[in-house]
């Protein structure tokens, strides 16, 4: 469902990767202000689907090019779509946006990186 976006995949380029992956983090900043705009001009589901699609790119990455090896208690990148989420939260998004988070995460939850790594963390694992 959730369909890689190039330009957030270059972000996880293996040459970003330092201690908490601080630099990758500092990457995807300028992506959650694009994120936060969208949802300030109501664009609800342009805001989820970037979401959604650096999100899977993080988790993606987070197995394949370890990025378990670069942290000890601080995995920077999540603190990062931690805010991103909270943003979304914050806003009335209407009820197809909502859906497609909900499928988002659902489609997350599954992946290798939350089932095997519990990451990302804030997402419910509950629904």
């Amino acid at each position: 469902m959730i369909q890689l976006n190039p330009r957030y995949e270059a972000i996880f380029n293996p040459d970003n990767i330092d201690q908490d992956c601080d630099g990758i983090a500092s990457l995807m900043s300028a992506e959650a202000d694009l994120i936060k705009e969208a949802l300030d001009a109501g664009l609800y589901k342009h805001a989820v689907t970037m979401y959604l699609q650096l999100l899977k790119s993080m988790c993606e990455h987070f197995v394949k090019d370890e990025h378990y090896c670069y942290f000890d208690d601080m995995y920077s990148p999540e603190y990062t779509m931690q805010g991103i989420y909270e943003a979304i939260q914050e806003h009335n998004i209407d009820s197809e946006s909502q859906r497609l988070l909900e499928e988002g995460h659902k489609e997350i939850l599954q992946s290798e990186c939350c089932e095997d790594y519990g990451m990302p963390s804030y997402i419910d694992r509950t629904r």
